[in-house]
C-alpha cells in the first residue's frame, strides 16, 4: 500500500486486519504487513506478527537501522526483552535474533537504510 502524495492515507484497524500478510523469510510462523515504501523502495514500514515461540533467526543489516514498537506481546530482539509499549533501536550491522515469547507478538517497524552523506555533515 502506498499512499496518495496529495492526502491522507488512514487504515483502519479492520482493514490492516484483513490485509494480506506474506510469510517473513518462508516462515509461516512469522507475518509481515507492508504498510508503506518510500517512492524509491528503500525505506519500509511494516507490521510483523509473530507466532508465540517463533524465532526470526539472527541477522544484520549493514547499512540500515531498524526501529521496532512492540505493541502486543513480549519478544526478544538481540537477547534484549522487550514487552508491549516498548521501542526497540537495532543499529547498522547489529546482529539481532527475534524470539517471540509465550503470547503472539505484533511489532510495528521501520527499516531505514542510510542514505550517503547529506550536505549538513559537512563541516565549514
Amino acid at each position: 500500500m502506498t499512499g496518495s502524495p496529495d492526502r491522507v492515507t488512514v487504515v483502519s484497524g479492520e482493514d490492516l486486519a484483513q490485509m494480506k500478510a506474506f510469510p517473513l523469510h518462508g516462515d509461516e510462523r512469522l507475518q509481515n504487513k507492508l504498510l508503506w515504501k518510500s517512492p524509491n523502495g528503500d525505506t519500509i514500514v511494516g507490521l510483523i506478527q509473530m507466532a508465540p515461540g517463533a524465532r526470526d533467526v539472527g541477522h544484520n543489516h549493514p547499512s540500515a537501522t531498524q526501529h521496532t514498537w512492540v505493541i502486543d506481546g513480549k519478544v526478544s530482539i538481540g537477547g534484549v526483552e522487550a514487552e508491549a509499549g516498548s521501542y526497540a533501536f537495532v543499529p547498522p550491522g547489529v546482529d539481532h535474533e527475534t524470539v517471540a515469547g509465550d503470547e503472539p507478538v505484533t511489532m510495528f517497524y521501520i527499516y531505514q537504510p542510510f542514505a550517503p552523506k547529506h550536505d549538513h555533515d559537512h563541516h565549514h
